[in-house]
């Protein structure tokens, strides 16, 4: 089971790294505010300033009849400002008002409402079971649109609580059931007689603008929930598909809100395919859309992946730029997720400009509010990347002056940050995460000359990188596998491994990786003069758990 924040990285990639195809097969660092699915799972309308400012009303001049629906809607405004507790009790006191009544309808509603608390709270079996109950109250209510839309809430609950293949079912059931009820398309424009023209049939026609399905935007959530999960399940045809054929019924319903989370949607699909042209047409229509329906939350979430677009593109300041525009806009709306993604995104962005102490400035604020929101996932992914930043730090004075007389300091904070991080990818059951984290520790073992440890690390993250499938992870692993069989002496075992590094090699492997492979099948990686070198004396005494693995 995992908490709603961890699940959602998978789906929406609000963590630091743009959604490359890499990203589709890793998840390893992503988050998303709520903006995105979990939002529509959610039912939350746009948000247009802080939460706090929701005063909830007194219910103390309300009828008995109204009380369970005002009870309800105070619940509503209770979860939009993040007072579960205050929400839960409101939700509980209106479900018995509504048995107490025998209104069905009114109880599924409120059951809904719960479930969607339970996936703010992190408990997804609990949220299923209350979609299951609404399920059944609509059903005996032959509330056919209810149905519908709660399949696709319990859908995305199974697909938080791990549960692929039932998610799979309750958004296929979900869109057949809207099928059924004739929602097959958004209607066409049809001919009719001109207003005053005969009425033989031989008068003339025009064209009447297309009327909306009643439950197009339903139908349109469930398409886009579906295909959210399949970009999970890398079935991207069939998740491009889900997304065009909902974005015409959102169009068909005049839904401006369902349509920019699909084009948001959309843009990130593309950009993982390497289509920046079409990622970046989609991200400006659907910023659009947010800005028309004053939507920040949708707003921060597009300027967010706009800027991943352009650090992807090199347009750093125009990255820069729309990271801070996301950033002023999630700390408006107070949304804790979206400050700490955009916060590690422009944390990436300035170490690449070589501007270290800012991007730990900014992987610390990161790191802070992960934790205030119980994100694992992205208080993982920022600690890798912390320590990647301080192990750079290190190493570039190791090269500078010798192992020897660099800081102890930065390769004690970076085996720390590395140490941190793996411990909670091991908890996500991030295989990719994890081998990530020992191949950085590999690099830190090599530098400091001990061929053996970082041997014994890359080949734990070789393990775990082919279970995953994920070529170019291996690729890169296994260059670094040729890498340190050739620097201590051994050719043949370092040709085997580099051979297969480029074998494993995709359109989207780093191009050093390449270089670094072919170095070593062209004999420029030297063996050094004495295999496993001594190892800098004040470094740490053990590497690890994978030390321990050696022996």
């Amino acid at each position: 089971m995992r908490r709603h924040a961890d699940a959602e990285s998978d789906l929406n990639g609000l963590d630091g790294a743009p959604p490359t195809q890499r990203s589709f097969e890793r998840g390893a660092e992503r988050g998303a505010p709520r903006s995105g699915a979990l939002a529509e799972s959610l039912h939350d309308g746009p948000a247009r300033g802080p939460r706090s400012s929701i005063t909830p009303p007194s219910l103390g001049h309300v009828a008995p009849e109204e009380r369970g629906h005002a009870l309800r809607e105070r619940g509503n405004l209770l979860l939009r400002r993040n007072d579960h507790a205050g929400a839960a009790r409101d939700y509980n006191e209106a479900l018995a008002f509504f048995q107490a009544a025998g209104d069905l309808i009114g109880k599924a509603h409120v059951l809904m409402d719960r479930g969607a608390l339970r996936l703010r709270e992190g408990v997804p079996v609990q949220a299923v079971r209350d979609y299951d109950e609404a399920l059944a109250l609509f059903q005996a209510a032959g509330d056919r649109a209810g149905e519908g839309d709660a399949l696709r809430a319990r859908g995305f609950a199974r697909a938080e609580e791990g549960d692929l293949g039932g998610a799979v079912c309750d958004y296929d059931q979900a869109i057949q059931l809207f099928l059924l009820l004739g929602d097959l398309e958004p209607m066409k424009p049809r001919a009719v007689a001109a207003p005053g023209a005969p009425g033989d049939g031989d008068g003339a026609k025009v064209s009447e603008p297309p009327r909306a399905r009643a439950h197009g935007s339903a139908h349109g959530r469930a398409l886009k929930a579906r295909g959210d999960l399949r970009v999970r399940l890398r079935n991207l045809p069939g998740a491009a598909r889900d997304y065009s054929s909902a974005l015409a019924l959102f169009q068909g319903a005049g839904d401006r809100a369902g349509q920019a989370s699909v084009l948001k949607a959309r843009g990130d699909l593309r950009l993982g395919q390497d289509n920046m042209t079409g990622a970046a047409r989609d991200y400006d229509w659907a910023l659009t859309l947010y800005q028309a329906t004053d939507d920040l939350l949708g707003q921060a979430s597009v300027l967010k992946a706009r800027g991943d677009l352009r650090s992807r593109q090199e347009d750093l300041e125009g990255a820069e730029r729309d990271y801070d525009l996301s950033l002023e806009l999630f700390t408006t709306t107070r949304e804790l997720l979206g400050q700490a993604a955009v916060l590690k995104a422009r944390g990436d962005l300035r170490s690449r400009q070589e501007d270290l102490v800012d991007a730990v400035r900014d992987y610390d604020r990161a790191l802070a509010l992960f934790r205030a929101g119980f994100e694992r996932r992205g208080q993982a992914a920022t600690l890798k990347a912390r320590g990647d930043l301080r192990r750079r730090q290190f190493e570039l004075v190791a090269e500078l002056v010798g192992v020897a007389a660099a800081d102890a300091d930065d390769l004690e904070d970076a085996l720390s940050d590395y140490e941190q991080a793996l411990t909670l990818f091991e908890a996500l059951e991030d295989g990719v995460g994890q081998a990530s984290v020992l191949r950085a520790r590999g690099d830190l073992a090599r530098i400091q000359g001990d061929l053996g440890a970082a041997l014994a690390l890359y080949l734990g993250a070789k393990r775990l990188v082919e279970v995953s499938g994920n070529s170019p992870e291996l690729s890169a692993t296994l260059a670094e596998i040729a890498r340190t069989h050739a620097l201590a002496g051994r050719a043949t075992e370092a040709r085997a491994a580099a051979e297969q590094s480029l074998a494993r090699a995709d359109r989207a492997t780093d191009p050093e990786v390449r270089a670094l492979a072919e170095a070593v099948l062209a004999g420029k990686i030297a063996a050094l003069g004495e295999r496993g070198a001594a190892r800098d004396s004040r470094a740490p005494g053990s590497l690890g758990r994978f030390d321990r693995e050696r022996s």
